[in-house]
C-alpha cells in the first residue's frame, strides 16, 4: 500500500508548524525573562516580541507554500 503524498505533505506541515510554534514560545518566554531580570525595559520586550511575531507568521507563510504548495 502506498502512502498518499497529500497525507504525507499535511503531516510534514503540521510537525514544522508545531516546531515553528515551540520555537516562537521559547523566544517569548526568553524576552519575558530577560524583562523580568530587568535586563530590557517593557518597550524592549514589546518591540522583540513584535519582531518574533513578525518573522514566525513569514515562517508559516513560508511553510504553508513549500509544504502545501499554498499562498
Amino acid at each position: 500500500m502506498q502512502n498518499d503524498p497529500t497525507t504525507d505533505r499535511h503531516s510534514a506541515y503540521y510537525d514544522a508548524m508545531r516546531d515553528a510554534d515551540e520555537a516562537l514560545e521559547d523566544a517569548l518566554g526568553h524576552v519575558r525573562a530577560e524583562e523580568d531580570a530587568h535586563r530590557i525595559t517593557t518597550i524592549e520586550a514589546a518591540a522583540e516580541r513584535v519582531g518574533l511575531l513578525e518573522r514566525h507568521l513569514a515562517e508559516c507563510q513560508r511553510l504553508r507554500r513549500e509544504l502545501l504548495g499554498g499562498s
